[in-house]
């Protein structure tokens, strides 16, 4: 018989957000969709949502809007966290310039966890929409008047185990209620691993009509380097989604 302390885990977590736990740290995704339709996809800003090859790429960033630039009136520069080809962590910071395309020093980016601005204009939101893409791909976008991306897919950096505890989603269409289910998915399952064909596991659903809720995992899911997790859903009508998951990386 196994013997299960929630206390001593709730001590674990509480201590690993406060810095006590030696080569752990809260990790998290945070997802958006605006539909004009039924539609079933990952959730993200953009369309059919794509990883970037394994090598890793160099990536171009641009503004639909020629406000978002170093001197204009929306983001002036941004800053993209990313895993390089080893999958490690990095940061790099662009300067925007508008409409003209600005290229990373970087050319090995492996995976893109978060684009947000740093610095701005007196909009203090994207002018325009600003993705970041390579060959014809988006691999990270900042919807017009968001200050980050809202990409529910992160991917487990080198070294580390990324333990998910808990997500959040919800639905709001505003008119018509629309009926909208949200996963918890993945590309990797039952030791296969779909990444390269852009393909997501549904581990654990959600249904939710005009509301929003939440699920608490009572086994934390656990995922290593390289491997991805995010949200995906299916929506019957025009609607917001939203969602977030929640967990933490420690050291393999």
């Amino acid at each position: 018989m196994i013997t299960i302390y929630p206390e001593k885990y709730l001590d674990y977590t509480l201590d690993v957000s406060r810095g006590r736990i030696s080569g752990a740290q809260p990790f998290s995704g945070y997802g958006k969709r605006t539909t004009t339709g039924a539609e079933a996809n990952v959730l993200w800003p953009n369309g059919a949502y794509s990883f970037p090859p394994s090598a890793g790429v160099q990536l171009s960033v641009v503004s639909a809007s020629i406000n978002d630039a170093a001197a204009g009136t929306g983001i002036r520069t941004i800053e993209i966290h990313y895993l390089d080809a080893n999958l490690v962590d990095r940061t790099e910071t662009l300067v925007m310039n508008g409409t003209t395309p600005v290229l990373t020093v970087a050319t090995n980016i492996r995976f893109v966890q978060c684009m947000h601005m740093v610095t701005f204009g007196t909009l203090k939101v994207a002018a325009g929409a600003i993705s970041a893409s390579n060959g014809g791909d988006t691999y990270s976008y900042i919807a017009i008047g968001d200050v980050r991306c809202t990409s529910s897919v992160r991917m487990v950096p080198a070294g580390k185990r990324l333990i998910v505890t808990t997500m959040y989603a919800g639905s709001a269409s505003g008119s018509a209620a629309a009926s909208s289910i949200v996963n918890i998915a993945s590309p990797s399952f039952d030791g296969h691993n779909y990444i390269t064909n852009n393909v997501f596991i549904p581990i654990a659903s959600a249904s939710f009509q005009d509301n929003s809720s939440g699920i608490t995992i009572p086994c934390p899911l656990s995922f290593t380097e390289g491997q991805a997790i995010g949200l995906t859903f299916a929506t019957d009508k025009a609607a917001t989604i939203v969602g977030s998951w929640f967990g933490f990386l420690e050291n393999a």
